[in-house]
């Protein structure tokens, strides 16, 4: 009888070692694993957004963040379930209509004060109109920086250079075509590396 009982202590002393150190990697693990946030960008030309909208639902839906432009106070009535989340959508001269959520924000022009007041409240992206202004955003703070193009123009993301192909800064560019969503990941925990490099 003691030794079964002394097998039976050992057994389930071995068991919870087991989950005692399989905890631990798991902890280890969840750790290593990068946190990214889905972007999506709407190049949006101004006609017909319900079907853009509509076309595009499953990518708006899984975004964490929307960066849009050429919105009208009239076209935010018709994007009510979209506002919940981190937006940033912009008039068709640039100006901030409509913005939520503190991991994207607005900036029309270089401010370090409201720069450091993003980063403060944890912003990843920056939304910009000027591709200088971005580039430097991103060299000088742990941002990515969006300029959104219209249709048929470049659509540009930036980076701290040490994070970008080519060294340059320009983690991202693409063409937009009429009423055309792109969809990118940004691994947010590389821009806490450059924070603290």
């Amino acid at each position: 009888m003691n030794e079964l009982n002394g097998f039976l202590i050992s057994f389930f002393g071995l068991i919870l070692n087991f989950f005692k150190k399989f905890s631990r990697f798991s902890r280890i693990l969840g750790k290593q694993k990068s946190q990214t946030l889905n972007l999506a960008i709407i190049h949006y030309d101004g006609r017909d957004l319900q079907s853009v909208l509509k076309e595009f639902s499953l990518e708006l839906n899984t975004a964490d963040v929307i960066v849009a432009r050429n919105f009208t106070q009239a076209d935010l009535k018709t994007t009510k379930r979209l506002l919940k989340k981190d937006v940033v959508f912009l008039d068709k001269n640039g100006v901030l209509i409509f913005k939520h959520g503190n991991r994207a924000n607005f900036i029309s022009s270089f401010d370090v004060h409201k720069l450091r007041s993003f980063e403060k409240h944890g912003a990843k992206i920056v939304v910009s109109l000027d591709k200088k202004t971005a580039w430097m955003i991103s060299q000088m703070f742990p941002f990515y920086c969006v300029v959104p193009g219209e249709p048929f123009q470049d659509t540009i993301i930036t980076a701290p250079i040490p994070l970008t192909r080519n060294s340059d800064g320009f983690y991202f560019s693409k063409i937009a075509y009429r009423n055309q969503v792109t969809l990118i990941d940004l691994n947010v925990d590389i821009l806490k590396d450059f924070k603290a490099g």
